[in-house]
């Protein structure tokens, strides 16, 4: 019996402290996060939108860094079709988020994190973690959750997972594939 109660006691102290991803088709869980231009930013922001792109990065792991250029480009081109990009950063600070966003040149919502719940909920493990949702009668719901594309390395990239999903929404078809594995640096949650 004192095995099986060690057994529960450490399960829950790991799953509490370890984010998970909502289930696919759940509601999006909402948030309301400043940007970089101090104003706030909620899922109400986007009333007329069909959908959300909504990714998590930060500015110092390599991997990001690397992603930074392709948000830009899926916000160039999905905003003209209703899905607007918004990249939660859970780990930096708001000078430096406003430092990168203008040096970058930064065209999509970037929000700050600050107390880290909307990263943990939507289970942000590591940066470039990306949701897919889309608009509905009474709110958003998660379509996609996973990578942005297969290879951190832009050259060798096979498959753009969320193109190809985009692709499948607007044609008002199935996604083939919703659920990836994002590979980038661990998000380090604060206790």
């Amino acid at each position: 019996m004192k095995t099986l109660l060690i057994f529960v006691l450490s399960f829950s102290f790991f799953t509490s402290d370890t984010p998970t991803a909502p289930f696919l088709n759940s509601k999006a869980i909402a948030f309301e996060l400043k940007n970089v231009n101090g104003e706030t930013i909620s899922m109400n922001s986007f009333k007329n939108s069909k959908g959300i792109i909504l990714t998590f990065l930060t500015n110092n792991c390599p991997i990001a860094k690397m992603y930074q250029n392709r948000v830009k480009a899926l916000q160039e081109k999905y905003s003209k079709l209703g899905f607007v990009v918004v990249a939660v950063d859970p780990a930096d600070s708001m000078e430096d988020m406003k430092k990168v966003a203008s040096e970058k040149g930064f065209n999509f919502y970037y929000l700050h994190d600050a107390n880290q719940k909307t990263s943990f909920s939507y289970g942000a493990i590591v940066n470039t973690h990306t949701c897919i949702l889309v608009k509905e009668k009474d709110g958003y719901k998660i379509v996609y959750i996973g990578a942005i594309d297969d290879n951190r390395d832009e050259s060798k990239i096979t498959e753009k997972y969320i193109e190809t999903a985009i692709a499948s929404i607007l044609a008002k078809e199935e996604i083939k594939v919703t659920t990836t594995t994002a590979k980038g640096c661990v998000i380090t949650y604060r206790k």
